[in-house]
């Protein structure tokens, strides 16, 4: 006889069974380390999905494991994403929800920023949130329908504690923009909301020692980092139909890191 296994990864994937089983979502950023556990919680929850990132070889590999749609597409060039989403419309159908978790994070001390890794840093965040969000929201609000997930950070809610000020300038501006946008559309039912995550164990801290990763996680009242699943489970709930009273909201998942 088997035995089910448990985790806490486990049963956040058995939670979001079903829960998007009516929609179709575009997920930016698919190939990172929460970007991917994104892509296969949407897929678990039933959704129909498109993902993309700039690494062709990890999209296509991703897309095959997920049985979706997958493209490779520098989504900071707008005109590149509008014809991607255009694509997705006719396979899938219209879009009722996107996550935009495309972004650079690349530190450095302020005096080393130069004008190349300023503009990078913001197209790479920033104006790949804005170039999505400006490319499907015409449709959502046509319809009447739809939700947006970009990605903040507490870096661009309170400042950055590593080196990165071009880091936090983008991801405030995602803040910003994300409350701006739920002014202009949610009149017409449409929600925008922004997941801001805390410290997580991803690849970001792949150089980090054992020791170090401690010290991070101990800011957190869990005393650990968060894992890439807490981030997904965010976005499920943001895109799903718990959270139709929701709009212009910064969802910390922090673990309480800034209390």
């Amino acid at each position: 006889m088997s035995v089910e296994v448990s985790s806490p990864e486990t049963d956040a994937f058995r939670a979001a069974a079903g829960m998007l089983a009516d929609d179709r979502v575009i997920l930016t950023g698919a190939t990172g380390g929460i970007g991917s556990t994104i892509a296969r919680m949407l897929s678990a929850a039933g959704a129909r999905l498109a993902i993309t990132d700039l690494a062709a070889d990890r999209v296509t590999a991703l897309a095959a494991e997920l049985d979706c749609l997958g493209e490779s597409v520098d989504v900071s060039a707008a005109a590149d994403f509008r014809e991607f989403h255009g694509r997705v419309e006719q396979e899938l159908g219209p879009l009722t929800g996107i996550v935009n978790c495309a972004g650079l994070w690349a530190p450095l001390p302020y005096e080393e920023i130069d004008e190349r890794a300023w503009t990078a840093t913001l197209a790479g965040n920033l104006g790949t949130a804005f170039a999505a969000c400006q490319a499907v929201l015409p449709g959502m609000v046509a319809r009447r329908r739809g939700s947006v997930v970009n990605f903040a950070s507490t870096a661009g809610e309170f400042g950055s504690i590593s080196a990165a000020v071009h880091y936090a300038a983008a991801k405030g501006g995602v803040v910003s923009m994300t409350k701006s946008l739920a002014r202009e559309v949610s009149p017409h039912g449409v929600r925008v909301n922004a997941v801001s995550p805390g410290p997580i164990d991803t690849v970001a801290l792949g150089a980090a020692t054992a020791e170090q990763k401690a010290s991070v996680g101990e800011r957190t009242l869990f005393n650990r980092l968060g894992q890439p699943h807490e981030i997904a489970g965010a976005c499920v709930f943001l895109l799903s139909p718990l959270s139709t009273f929701m709009t212009g909201t910064v969802v910390q998942v922090n673990g309480g890191s800034l209390l």
